[in-house]
């Protein structure tokens, strides 16, 4: 009984790590495609389950990039920052929304004041140390591995 329980969770993590791993695809493409960006937002927002709070988050943050007026850039970016921080503040240890924190504060202007960078560091290399977590998504785990990110 207890082999076919953690056969039970072993397949319900892995689905649902291949289910998140589609949608950071997803989010990878509305970087550079603006409608991917909006029917993201489109999909996340008709059925925005707790869970998908931080990919509605940043799917916005895309969309800002396809913006051709500041201010407009700059609605769709706050927007998306204060879901993202949200979505942190009701799931603290969820590794994978650090991740999409971190890679945005890495790439946006400096003047947007908007760093959690040490914090979310922190936590990943955290994250790292424990090679039990590859098994739950090795995707995201090879993804911060290759931040190549050190302490200090």
């Amino acid at each position: 009984m207890k082999i076919l329980l953690a056969f039970f969770l072993f397949i319900n993590s892995s689905l649902f790590a291949s289910y998140n791993e589609s949608i950071r695809q997803e989010l990878g493409k509305a970087l550079t495609d603006g409608k991917k960006a909006d029917e993201m937002i489109a999909r996340f927002e008709k059925n925005l389950l707790a869970e998908h709070q931080g990919y509605l988050a940043v799917a916005y943050m895309m969309k800002s990039n396809h913006a051709s007026m500041p201010w407009t850039k700059l609605k769709y970016f706050y927007k998306g920052k204060k879901l993202l921080e949200k979505a942190i503040k009701e799931e603290p240890e969820r590794i994978e929304l650090r991740f999409f924190r971190y890679e945005i504060q890495v790439k946006i202007p400096k003047g947007l004041n908007y760093n959690n960078m040490e914090e979310d560091k922190n936590l990943m290399l955290e994250y790292l140390r424990n090679e039990e977590n590859k098994k739950f998504d090795q995707n995201l785990y090879t993804k911060i591995a290759q931040l190549k990110i050190s302490k200090g």
